[in-house]
């Protein structure tokens, strides 16, 4: 199947490395247990009744050459000995199954996020939050399911080998037959496992579908509840969360209806065999023991060999999915930027930029000054394009036409991560990790001090209030800095932007959502940045317009410098 070929193209080494220790595990096994009778019928002198000839003969010879005396108690301990030596190599080769699912697992996770965290902006915007949630938690888990259940049809496919050549050397007639039947039940039940690959697809669209709502309503839980609409969601929630009941009971009547016709079919056939042997092939009973204890293994390993093949087949669309989702998110990567090392010692400029979007004009022949070290600000109605201003001055954006001009340098030929390392942006919504303020500031960049921290405090206007806090820097902020007032948490916010040093910060509606008083004294600290950093903000509030050097309305698709008597008009 493709899925096995897929497994096999990108883990090559772990393929091998896993099917090669299951083989051996899986040959030790059905050795350690297949061989007791033979054994013990060469330890009690008892002609080839029980094996072939030259099986004893070959069994005979191999203890003449170990110098092994054969008697019962020493043919009892070796197989032993082979069970323990078969549990160690069982151990080790499903410890290495263990290790390449984890590692399949997290290698998963890893080149998705990479390559979503490489793709383009439009790409990322267009993205569902639950959808990537559950590719990362879901269908990476399910994925490396999938392998676990391949490794244990390599296990099974190396016993049941085991067993048929066992079963081979005591009557190969009856073997052949035994598999000729397993082979039978097989076929008779793969609608079963037909019906575990729709289910698992199903699971997998449920999946999608619940995580998808849950992460939008959890982000809406405060209106609804205020509008007691909460109850409308618990229904749409409940309708998803019952889709996924019923993929998740298909699957289970599939696997368990499965697991009960193999066993009724394999006890009625070898009910049967033994009545045939007794009967029309006029076997010793011995015989018949040992032919019906290798057969039940065998016919038990064919059973356990398609369980697996259907857990492999309802994980399958979980694997798919999630390469799927790589696929994408690499084939949306950010075309190339250049190499050059950027600096903003004199200015940004925007030279008769144009950006379209979905067939639509959103900027058309923008000019646009931002000189180094002052105060900049873009006004103008919601849905004006200032968003999009911003976005192609930091590069999420390319322009249609036109340039985009830093220290007369094309952004297109910056290193375009050098270029963001320079910027310090400050949104709109404050967006606080369940964290301490230390961490939410540093966010886990160990070349950062607290020295660093406690001096971005300070710019932004922090300082006293953490200072004030039991813990300090080290205070948790809560759930989306739920333990903050707003003004708090946009401080923390602030200083996260300046913590690095930047050159540029951007302040993307800052101040939007916040009281006039709050507003007014956050506004007093981001104008005072000006200073030292070259600021450039988005707003309509007078509060941060009447601090700027420079003023632009964002109208009709154009930009247009106000001069001072229209921004208090403004």
């Amino acid at each position: 199947m493709q899925l096995i070929k897929d497994f096999f193209y990108h883990y090559p080494r772990q393929v091998i490395i896993v099917w090669l220790a299951l083989a051996i595990a899986s040959i030790a096994e059905g050795l350690s247990l297949s061989t007791l009778l033979p054994l013990l019928t060469v330890a009690t002198g008892d002609s080839a009744s029980l094996v072939g000839a030259s099986t004893s003969d070959f069994l005979t010879q191999a203890l003449d050459w170990a110098s092994i005396t054969p008697s019962v108690g020493v043919m009892i301990v070796l197989v032993l000995i082979g069970l323990v030596v078969k549990a160690g190599l069982t151990l080790v080769a499903y410890r290495q199954v263990g290790y390449t699912v984890a590692a399949i697992a997290t290698n998963t996770r890893l080149s998705f996020l990479r390559a979503l965290s490489a793709s383009r902006w439009q790409y990322f915007l267009s993205q569902r939050t639950g959808r990537l949630a559950n590719s990362i938690s879901t269908e990476a888990s399910n994925s490396a399911s999938a392998f676990q259940s391949l490794a244990s049809l390599s296990a099974l496919l190396s016993q049941c080998a085991v067993f048929l050549t066992v079963a081979m050397l005591i009557n190969w007639k009856i073997a052949c037959l035994a598999i000729a039947i397993g082979v039978g039940i097989f076929a008779l039940l793969k609608v079963m496992v037909s019906i575990s690959r729709e289910a698992g697809s199903r699971q997998k669209n449920a999946f999608q579908g619940l995580m998808g709502l849950l992460t939008d309503s959890l982000s809406s839980l405060k209106p609804l509840k205020a509008m007691a609409r909460e109850r409308e969601m618990d229904q749409m929630l409940e309708r998803q969360t019952r889709n996924l009941n019923s993929a998740l009971r298909t699957s289970v009547l599939a696997s368990e209806t499965l697991k009960a016709t193999q066993e009724l079919l394999i006890g009625l056939v070898l009910v049967a065999g033994v009545a045939a042997s007794l009967t029309l092939l006029e076997l010793q009973l011995s015989e018949i023991m040992v032919l019906t204890i290798v057969l039940a293994r065998l016919l038990t390993k064919l059973s356990k060999l398609q369980q697996e093949y259907q857990k492999l087949a309802s994980k399958e669309s979980f694997y798919w999915s999630m390469m799927s989702a790589i696929d994408e998110a690499r084939d949306a990567r950010e075309e190339p930027f250049g190499d050059r090392q950027p600096t903003l010692d004199r200015d940004i400029r925007l030279e008769d930029v144009c950006f379209d979007y979905d067939g639509n004009t959103v900027l058309k022949n923008v000019d646009l000054h931002v000189p180094a070290g002052q105060f900049t600000t873009l006004i103008g109605f919601s849905g004006a394009g200032k968003t999009t201003l911003i976005d192609l001055i930091i590069g999420l954006l390319r322009a249609s036409s036109g340039r985009v001009l830093i220290d007369g340098q094309a952004i297109d030929a910056l290193d375009i991560r050098a270029w963001r390392n320079l910027i310090g942006y400050v949104p709109q919504d404050t967006v606080l990790l369940h964290d301490t303020i230390y961490n939410n500031i540093v966010l886990g960049d160990t070349a950062l001090t607290e020295a660093d921290v406690h001096a971005a405090l300070d710019k932004a206007g922090a300082a006293d209030f953490v200072a004030g806090l039991a813990d300090g820097v080290n205070t948790n902020v809560g759930e989306h800095g739920g333990r903050l007032s707003g003004g708090q948490r946009q401080r923390v916010v602030i200083a996260r932007a300046l913590v690095h040093k930047p050159r540029l910060v951007i302040l993307d509606e800052a101040t939007s959502a916040l009281d006039p008083d709050t507003e007014k004294a956050v506004s007093a600290t981001l104008g005072a940045l000006g200073s030292d950093y070259t600021v450039l903000a988005v707003s309509h509030r007078a509060a941060l317009t009447e601090r700027s050097d420079r003023v632009y309305r964002i109208e009709n698709g154009q930009a247009r410098l106000m001069g001072a008597d229209e921004r208090v008009s403004a």
